[in-house]
C-alpha cells in the first residue's frame, strides 16, 4: 500500500501495489485474488488496521500481517527486490517516436478515453486488466498511463506478476501529458 513512486523504487517480486487512499478498496476487489493470503507492506504502520478495514469490507478475509519494519527491513535482510521502471511524458513522447516495439497501454475509463489518448495505445480499462491480459503483446516494452500514475502502477504491477518483463509508469498520466501539450487523439 505504498505510494506509486516507493513501489517503483524497491519492491518485493511478484507484489501488487495499490497506494493507500480511498480507491484502495475498489482496485483490491478488481485486482487481488480472493482465494490468495495477504500481507501488506507500509510505510506507515498506523495505515495497517485502516487497510485490513478496507481489505474486509470487500471481502478479503485473509490478511495474514504486516511486513515489520516495511521494504527497509526487507531490504537490510538480503531478501530479493524489484523496480519499476517510469517514465516522464516527454521522456514517453521520445520513446513512443524512437522505438517501434512500444506498447502503451491506456488503463483509464471510457469516458477518459473519449477525452483524448495517446495515439496507437491500446485501452484496457485496469479494473478488466486481469481478464484481458492476452491482448498485451508480450517481449516487447509495456508502458502504462492512466489519469495520474496511480491506476497505472496498479496495472504496472499486475503486469510484471504476470511475467511482463520491461514494464514503465508513466508518473503523471494523461494529466502530465494534457498539461505539457503533447498530442492527443
Amino acid at each position: 500500500v505504498r505510494s506509486k513512486e516507493s513501489f517503483a523504487a524497491a519492491h518485493i517480486p511478484n507484489a501488487i501495489n495499490i497506494p493507500f487512499g480511498d480507491n484502495l478498496p475498489t482496485w483490491a476487489g478488481w485486482v487481488l485474488p480472493y482465494d490468495r493470503p495477504i500481507l501488506l507492506i507500509s510505510d506507515d504502520a498506523s495505515q495497517v488496521e485502516q487497510v485490513v478495514t478496507h481489505l474486509l469490507r470487500v471481502g478479503f478475509d485473509d490478511v495474514q500481517g504486516y511486513l515489520e519494519g516495511g521494504i527497509g527491513s526487507w531490504e537490510t535482510s538480503g531478501y530479493e527486490l524489484s523496480t519499476l521502471h517510469t517514465l516522464s511524458v516527454h521522456d514517453l513522447d521520445k520513446k513512443r517516436k524512437s522505438e517501434k516495439q512500444l506498447t502503451i497501454l491506456d488503463v483509464r475509463t471510457e469516458k477518459e478515453w473519449s477525452d483524448g489518448h495517446i495515439e496507437d495505445a491500446i485501452h484496457i480499462h485496469g479494473g478488466t486488466l486481469q481478464d484481458r491480459v492476452d491482448e498485451i503483446p508480450k517481449g516487447k516494452p509495456v508502458v502504462v498511463v492512466c489519469g495520474s500514475g496511480y491506476r497505472a502502477s496498479i496495472a504496472s504491477s499486475f503486469l510484471q506478476r504476470e511475467g511482463f518483463e520491461d514494464v514503465s509508469n508513466v508518473l503523471g498520466g494523461m494529466s502530465a501529458w494534457k498539461a505539457a501539450k503533447l498530442p492527443t487523439t
